[in-house]
């Protein structure tokens, strides 16, 4: 089975990483270089998962989750955050959830694959 994902990266480098990373196990992805495009994408996507950078050129991908909570239509859509700054530093502007995850940069690529896995039931898959 195949999900949907969207990521949120500005770095090209780190989203053409990720994208051969998520493609390799089959996914199909769309990538998203600045928080606005992320919401729009967002929106007329509607991903099975979003891995976004935490801050990014338009919007933080923190206040995007809090714009897509907003909208019935993505509200229930889980989120990865990933961030070069420790959680330690960053954790009061990540939202709690049990539909978000957070992984530090430089991506260890086993945690994130185990937060895919966890997460991904709750945003469903795509044939």
């Amino acid at each position: 089975m195949r999900a949907q994902i969207l990521i949120g990266e500005d770095s090209p480098d780190i989203a053409v990483l990720l994208e051969e990373f998520l493609t390799a196990r089959s996914h199909l992805v769309a990538v998203a270089m600045d928080g606005f495009d992320l919401r729009q994408k967002a929106s007329d996507h509607h991903p099975h998962l979003i891995i976004t950078d935490i801050q990014m050129p338009g919007a933080y991908g923190s206040s995007v989750y809090q714009s897509l909570q907003d909208d019935p239509r993505t509200a229930a859509i889980p989120v990865i955050f990933i961030s070069a700054h420790p959680f330690e530093k960053i954790k009061t502007i990540i939202p709690q959830s049990p539909k978000t995850r957070f992984v530090q940069k430089p991506i260890d690529f086993k945690k994130l694959e185990a937060a895919i896995r966890e997460l991904l039931p709750l945003g469903g898959f795509a044939p």
